[in-house]
């Protein structure tokens, strides 16, 4: 193909998938259009349509919809880097340049500018060829560019690989030409490796051996020098690792940006991409000012290609500008992001305001009489679809009637007048009439007359449900047109005064009828109040828009507060008789308004007919309520509460204050299964009452609650079906015999033979188990034959010191030198066996008498376990004696008195 057909054929081809073409001669193709046209923003559609259309070979549905697809997305530089490889790849070089040049410095993507410098690199490299001075020089003006536009991109690690190797395969003609390689090969290494990109390690390894290579000497003092850049940026990259899987892992498959639909994963996805760029500014490379703001522009130009269709990342990239005193790239930004989000209030509005503070005034009134004309416009727009459709149902009910048969029930293709004119109520009656002479005519009659009230029935059930969806879509849509006008008028205030404001306000009186709500009258009321220090044009400005909104409560709300605000007593309770009987009067707030109004600065037979009124109109006023209410403040409520019991009562009305006119608090939680829950909150099977059933400290019980009936409805019954039985698994006791074994002194243990009443200890000791048996001996229940035997306990407990529990020693394990009879002489008793109520400590009037540590390292009452009270390290002596310690091979040692345990600092461990 021609170098023309690239660009120039994108370019003719724009819009054709939107284009009043029916068929692109691809039924696939046409099909994924179709599904466009219902959903702009269907990723899996745009990529489908691309798919079959490389596929396809037909170049004019080739470029359509790369053109369409580029048109809906930008910003994707995956997007342009396929189309600029497929023209390439094709020949069309002229093409390929020219999406260069129009979007290689607006998308900061990495993939489209290696696609760049491939393309570059293949325009003046030859293999096998070296490469002539001029094209060298070309292609170190082509990495020097693209780094510095993504050099410190993470994944910009191998395009600074390629730089140095293409650095190094120049020849070097003279010692001049050598010594510059030098120079500009270690300040590329030296740049690089400062810089968190992936494969900084090989680099810093090459770099590493750069050096060594030069001088040894001087390598260690060079690479000393850049040892702590590369460790922050080896660091900073594995931080980075972080956030950037974050990103990834959350990332939409297809990778096209897609509006935001708030769900919880692209929630993650904005959360994870805020995270990253907070750490970003937090500047954790420590760079300079410039350095820094360039890493933080390109990180935000990032989020918003990946964010294409959120607001908020390019009104947070703009403050950013704004922050570093770049003023005009911030209002550039936001010029960009409003062509993005055309129907983006917040970019529009933090647009206008930025043109504003730089007393661009022109800009400001172009930008919200355009956001006025479009969201004009989208109303219109969403009546006349609603509308086609009601007529659409209509027309079945008379094609239904004037057939006589049920249409199909997609009906929905439009039928020309003269066909629907065709059969009328009066035809139908007409062929009643002439066939009502027969049995059959009667029965076809019949049978006609059921299936038009069927065809009548199911077509009101869907114009009832056309209408909701209207109703609710014109309600947003008007709401978000009161809120531009509003905008507007503070915008008309703050730059023109309030003249502006008048004159603005009479032009909103030719918008159609009800496109604006009553907000926007009120708020220029409130304007002319406050601004204009005129109160009676302020109240003029209500009264005449009353008519308009006489069944609106909010409207009448205002006009009644801004009365009582400005002082107008009178007319305010006039205006409260006037409209308490409509249907604006049903509003409770409203009501509690008025109350609130003449319970502060009304007479007392005025408050006492408010009353009578309340409780008539209103079930769930009483004489206790409206007495709460009055003898109340604001939130001061403590007769409601106190003296009233309203949050622990279920007859007290559960309406909020503000709907009720109730100065009562919430209930508080309840404890329910020693749980604190609220009183609305499901506990069980049944929502609990408004009863907190004590906490704690018993500050919500009183006497009535405690004796209460277990039984009484004012306390959370718990759900017992949902507990399940609880069976404990219990371990048969099986005694052991003391053992006997007779051993005799300094032999080893393992050589000795046992009684016949120890015999079923031989396993442990076979297995050299010591500590299991010396434990099973303990435990014995006789233990006067273990006190007598000839046992060497020095080589007993000399093998087991050290030895740890069967499975493995937990991490608090102590060995068995540790323990308090590890040191005790032979002539006194076995601790465990003598007291074994006691813990294993003698009870004697000497611990009786000490403090909580004696000298003996005991606790008063019991036995002090003496793991918790001896020094860290080293063996531990005995509470009960002086006596030698063991060494780890399980000889006797001589150790001093030592310091007492209650002088050493408490270890607080278990053995």
């Amino acid at each position: 193909m021609a170098d023309s057909g690239g660009a120039a054929g994108l370019e003719q081809q724009n819009g054709l998938l939107h284009s009043g073409q029916q068929s692109t001669g691809n039924a696939e193709a046409d099909m994924y259009k179709k599904r466009l046209e219902r959903s702009p923003h269907d990723a899996e559609a745009w990529l489908g349509l691309l798919r079959v259309a490389r596929a396809s070979g037909n170049d004019e549905l080739l470029y359509a919809a790369y053109s369409s697809a580029l048109a809906q997305y930008p910003g994707s530089g995956h997007l342009l880097a396929t189309f600029v490889d497929l023209e390439l790849s094709r020949g069309n070089k002229s093409s390929a340049e020219t999406i260069f040049n129009s979007n290689l410095f607006n998308v900061p993507s990495l993939e489209l500018w290696q696609s760049y410098l491939n393309y570059v690199l293949q325009a003046n490299v030859e293999a096998g060829v070296e490469v002539p001075p001029e094209n060298r020089a070309t292609l170190m003006d082509c990495f020097r560019l693209v780094l510095d536009n993504v050099g410190f991109d993470r994944g910009a690690g191998q395009i600074w690989i390629d730089y140095i190797n293409f650095i190094n395969s120049a020849q070097s003609h003279a010692q001049y030409d050598e010594q510059q390689k030098v120079e500009l090969l270690r300040e590329t290494y030296q740049t690089a490796v400062a810089i968190p990109v992936l494969r900084v390690e090989d680099i810093w390894k090459e770099y590493d051996a750069f050096e060594a290579q030069i001088d040894r000497k001087g390598a260690k003092q060079q690479l000393g020098k850049m040892s702590p850049a590369y460790m922050t940026a080896r660091t900073a990259l594995r931080e980075m690792n972080r956030f950037w899987d974050a990103i990834q892992g959350t990332r939409p498959r297809h990778g096209l940006p897609q509006p935001p639909g708030w769900t919880a994963r692209e929630v993650e996805h904005l959360d994870a991409w805020k995270r990253y760029l907070k750490w970003e500014l937090g500047n954790p490379l420590r760079l300079s000012g410039t350095e820094a703001h360039k890493r933080v522009i390109y990180a935000y130009s990032q989020a918003c290609m990946d964010l294409w269709l959120y607001p908020e990342i390019w009104i947070e990239f703009a403050e950013y500008y704004a922050s570093i005193g770049q003023q005009n790239e911030a209002l550039a930004k936001l010029q960009a992001a409003s062509g993005v989000l055309p129907q983006s209030l917040a970019v529009q509005f933090a647009y206008a305001e930025t043109a504003e503070k730089m007393k661009q005034l022109d800009v400001c009134k172009q930008v919200y009489e355009g956001v006025i004309d479009r969201q004009r416009s989208s109303i219109e727009k969403a009546t006349e679809k609603y509308t086609r459709k009601l007529d659409r149902q209509d027309r079945r009910v008379e094609r239904a009637a004037g057939s006589g048969k049920q249409p199909d029930s997609g009906g929905a293709e439009e039928q020309p007048d003269s066909d629907s004119d065709a059969g009328d109520g009066d035809d139908v009656d007409d062929s009643v009439s002439v066939a009502s002479d027969s049995d059959g005519g009667e029965s076809k009659q019949r049978r006609t007359a059921q299936q038009v009230a069927r065809v009548r029935k199911a077509v009101e059930r869907r114009k009832d449900a056309i209408r909701a969806r209207m109703a609710d879509e014109l309600a947003e849509r008007r709401e978000t047109y009161t809120l531009t006008w509003i905008m507007y008028l503070r915008y008309m205030q703050r730059s023109e005064g309030i003249g502006a404001v008048q004159q603005l306000l009479k032009r909103s009186r030719t918008e159609p009828a009800g496109y604006m709500t009553h907000h926007f009258y009120v708020a220029a009321a409130h304007m002319e109040y406050h601004i204009g220090k005129r109160p009676g044009v302020a109240a003029k400005l209500f009264e005449l828009y009353v008519r308009n909104f006489s069944d609106t409560p909010e409207y009448i709300a205002e006009y009644l507060n801004y009365l009582v605000s400005s002082g107008d007593d009178t007319n305010a309770r006039a205006l409260f008789e006037r409209f308490h009987g409509t249907a604006a009067g049903d509003s409770s707030e409203l009501w509690a308004m008025f109350a609130d109004f003449e319970y502060n600065y009304g007479d007392l037979s005025a408050i006492e007919k408010l009353d009578r009124r309340l409780i008539e109109k209103f079930d769930h006023e009483s004489m206790l309520t409206r007495m709460a209410t009055r003898y109340s403040y604001l939130n001061v409520d403590c007769v409601a509460v106190s003296e009233f019991g309203f949050p622990y009562r279920k007859d007290a009305p559960h309406e909020p204050r503000a709907a009720r006119g109730l100065g009562v608090r919430e209930p508080p939680p309840a404890d329910v299964g020693g749980l604190r829950v609220r009183a609305d909150s499901d506990a069980g099977s049944e929502p609990p009452p408004h009863v907190a059933v004590g906490s704690v400290t018993g500050r919500t019980l009183n006497r009535h609650q405690l004796l209460a009936s277990a039984g009484s409805g004012r306390f959370a019954k718990p759900a017992l079906g949902s507990l399940q039985a609880y069976a404990p698994v219990v371990e048969p006791f099986v005694p052991l015999e003391p053992p006997v074994p007779p051993m005799s002194s300094g032999s080893d243990y393992r050589s000795h033979s046992l009684h016949s009443s120890g015999a079923q200890f031989r396993p442990l000791l076979e297995q050299g188990d010591v500590l299991s048996y010396v434990a099973a001996a303990v435990a014995a229940p006789d233990t006067s034959a273990f006190d007598a035997l000839p046992l060497n306990i020095d080589a007993l407990l000399g093998a087991v010191m050290h030895q740890a529990p069967a499975g493995g020693a937990p991490s608090n394990y102590r060995p068995l030198s540790y323990m308090p009879w590890a040191s005790r002489s032979d002539s006194q008793p076995h601790p465990h066996a003598a007291y074994p109520h006691r813990g294993g400590r003698p009870y004697t009037a000497r611990s009786r008498s000490r403090g909580r540590y004696g000298d003996d390292g005991g606790h008063r009452g019991g036995y002090a376990h003496p793991a918790r009270h001896a020094p860290r390290g080293g063996h531990r002596q005995s509470p009960y004696s002086r006596s030698p310690g063991y060494s780890a091979d399980g000889r006797q040692q001589s150790r001093g008195p030592g310091p007492r345990y209650h002088d050493r600092p408490a270890y607080h461990g278990r053995p």
